[in-house]
């Protein structure tokens, strides 16, 4: 049995506690992370990493998670990228720009790192069914 390699992902967030915090609890839990301070440094690691998964928070500097989203699913080569939105915000208006961003997944701020990790298993799990 071959020994599976850490799968990358990339965090987006503009505040720098919160990229630490979960960069460096994935990291325990085995994954490979990239991080990147704002939308559009998100959008070109992305493209020129490939991470299978994508956390991106909603609110970024320059191209907005929603919007990163949208051109990294836009793409071709990337369209299989998981893409999860971290938000402290909800409503109407917060569900139509998800659900017009591609994203997969919303995760609700504050949440605990445990949240983030059931919801990347979920995700491989998905991936291994449709393998």
């Amino acid at each position: 049995m071959s020994e599976s390699l850490p799968q990358p992902i990339l965090v987006v967030d503009s505040d720098e506690q919160s990229i630490d915090h979960i960069a460096s609890g994935l990291k325990e839990s085995g994954y490979l992370v990239i991080t990147a301070p704002d939308g559009y440094d998100g959008y070109v690691r992305a493209r020129n990493e490939g991470p299978n998964v994508i956390i991106a928070n909603d609110l970024l500097p320059y191209v907005s998670g929603y919007k990163l989203s949208k051109l990294i699913k836009s793409d071709d080569r990337h369209r299989e990228t998981k893409i999860i939105i971290m938000s402290s915000s909800s409503g109407v208006a917060i569900d139509k720009m998800f659900k017009q961003s591609g994203a997969d997944s919303m995760l609700e701020k504050p949440f605990q790192l445990k949240d983030v990790i059931k919801l990347l298993k979920e995700k491989s799990k998905e991936e291994q069914k449709n393998d």
